[in-house]
């Protein structure tokens, strides 16, 4: 009897123990499993989670530390260590929230997917949080951010990798943090920097996102070396100040580096290429530094608009549709630059007062557009070169001669009267000459080959233009708000168009050699243009060949006979 009731004892007695313990036990192993608890953590209300739960820390580390989440002490020596978890949030909330943390922190190789899509979900979220390092973590696949730093400052984010969330790593007034080695891609923004100042973005790689990295109003922050290739924008900044931005890649995006509303930032020493728009564009701000830069292969190099006092300088800006253009930007300073092989290495656009010198144009040259006194205010200097030779352009001058244009690679005359350009051999360049609010001038006995334009009139009157060879251009001559000029003599040939009249009226063009041009003359918007005894091009002498002096007219008395004709046909067969 005593035997069998022996062992009896002993099972009571230890289911007892057992079911004594159990709520300590289950408060042991279930550490914030599934969702957040407003509670801090502490030793009363302490829980432990297998791999798969969310952590949610708030400023009490011991309590993690005594419940196993974490290892360490929480000192600069001896950090607090979370690491080698894979967590799935499960659509909802943050995989790792750490709040109100002032101590020294890692969270190390962790995998984190999964997370809500509230305002601050993410992988990892840290609000008001210093001394952290988040090191080689997957942060990708989550629905709202991968890493999320809010009011957080004196971080490191090194080595993770956040992709397919809608933003990689995000900053919201975060301050004098590290981003750096970090893959950011496939997101809608791959690194954000929000009111976030004295951070330094290095190293990561942002690509195939809308935005790769990100600054809204953050100033003084460095971005050095990152690749920022494949995106809408590769790096772009709007309210953003006193930024360096140097060594970066950003190539065959939308836009490369890309500036709005943002000034006294420094862009340097970084590669841009291949983009489908602008390699370096800087927008309604002014004081930025642009220098040392390499831009090739976008439509435009380097483009300013609406911008003032930048500076230019330096940068290599090549193969481009233009090397660096200005639109309505004025007082910037265009220096030392390498503009090659673009259609226009610089092209100013209704800029005012601006300096350009020493820069070199091979098969390019300059391009200017705008009112009298946009363009008679800059200052353009010889030292710059066209084709290895000088650019002229002289502003308010008379009586110029064949002494003013030594060794000339490219001649621009603005509200330059009387004065006389002949016996140049100009080619390969934008425009060879142009003369700009310009009367009175002869212009003679050149050759102008190979270039867009070979002989440029705007707003030129009573000019003579004859005895010069402008072929295989774009435009052999082109008038263009330009009246009473006379065109003879001259040999163009092989154009897109041999002369062409845009809105200029009673000019004289006669006795010109137009030979193998896709159309000899086109006029468009002109009246009582004279035209005779020029060669094979009978257009104007009565061969029916473009008579108007107004392009359009003759479509316009088509159509309307055409549609008389189909009215009468209808008129008629509802008779029958």
């Amino acid at each position: 009897m005593k035997s069998h009731l022996k062992p009896k004892m002993i099972t009571i007695i230890t289911l007892g123990i057992f079911l004594a313990l159990s709520p300590l036990i289950t408060n042991r192993f279930n550490f914030n499993v599934g969702k957040y608890d407003d509670s801090n953590l502490d030793n009363k209300n302490l829980k432990v989670s297998a791999v798969s739960a969310k952590i949610h820390i708030d400023n009490n580390w011991t309590a993690a530390k005594s419940a196993g989440i974490v290892t360490g002490n929480g000192a600069y020596s001896d950090p607090y260590v979370i690491e080698d978890l894979v967590i799935d949030s499960g659509g909802s909330g943050s995989g790792i929230l750490i709040e109100n943390s002032v101590v020294y922190f890692k969270i190390e190789n962790c995998t984190l997917y999964n997370s809500g899509g509230n305002p601050g979900d993410a992988g990892i979220q840290q609000l008001n949080v210093s001394n952290s390092q988040l090191i080689d973590n997957n942060a990708s696949n989550d629905n709202r951010y991968g890493i999320y730093l809010d009011y957080s400052n004196n971080n490191t984010i090194s080595g993770n990798t956040a992709n397919n969330n809608l933003i990689g790593i995000y900053l919201d007034y975060s301050h004098n943090n590290t981003i750096s080695g970090n893959t950011a891609s496939n997101n809608s923004r791959g690194i954000y920097l929000d009111n976030s100042n004295n951070n330094t973005i290095s190293g990561n790689t942002a690509g195939n996102n809308s935005m790769g990295i990100y600054l809204g109003i953050s100033d003084n922050n460095t971005i050095l070396g990152n690749t920022a290739n494949y995106n809408g924008a590769g790096i772009i900044l709007w309210w953003s100040d006193s930024n360096a931005i140097s060594g970066n890649t950003a190539n065959i995006n939308q836009y490369g580096i890309d500036l709005h509303v943002s000034h006294d930032n420094n862009i340097t020493g970084n590669t841009i290429s291949y983009n489908r728009y602008d390699g370096i564009s800087i927008d309604s701000h002014y004081n930025n530094i642009i220098s040392g830069n390499i831009v090739n292969n976008n439509e435009n190099g380097i483009y300013l608009y609406l911008s003032d006092n930048n500076i230019v300088s330096g940068n290599t800006a090549n193969n481009n549709v233009v090397g660096i253009k200005l639109f309505w930007s004025d007082y910037t300073i265009i220096s030392g630059n390498t503009a090659n092989y673009n259609d226009a290495g610089i092209e100013l656009y209704f800029s005012d007062n601006n300096d350009i010198s020493d820069n070199l144009m091979n098969e390019g040259g300059l391009i200017v557009s705008g009112n009298l006194e946009s363009l008679v205010s800059n200052k353009i200097y010889t030292s710059n070169l066209v084709n290895g030779r000088l650019l002229y352009y002289y502003t308010n001058e008379v009586n110029l001669g064949l002494n003013s244009f030594t060794n000339a690679g490219q001649v621009i005359l603005v509200n330059c009267n009387d004065s006389q350009v002949s016996n140049l051999n100009i080619s390969f360049t934008v425009r060879a000459i142009s003369l700009h609010y310009s009367n009175n001038n002869n212009i003679s006995g050149n050759i102008a080959n190979n270039n867009s334009f070979g002989i440029y009139l705007e707003f030129s009157n009573n000019n003579l233009v004859s005895g010069n060879t402008a072929s295989r251009n774009s435009r052999g001559i082109y008038l263009d708000y330009s009246h009473n000029n006379t065109i003879s003599g001259n040999t163009a040939s092989n154009n897109s168009i041999g002369i062409n009249l845009f809105n200029s009226d009673n000019n004289i063009v006669s006795g010109n050699i137009l030979i193998g041009n896709a159309e000899c003359i086109s006029e468009l918007n002109c009246q009582l243009n004279e035209f005779s005894d020029n060669g094979d091009c009978t257009y104007g002498q009565g061969d029916g060949d473009n008579k108007s002096t107004i392009l359009g007219y003759n479509l316009f008395f088509l159509l309307s006979a055409l549609f008389v004709v189909v009215i009468l046909t209808r008129k008629k067969s509802e008779k029958v």
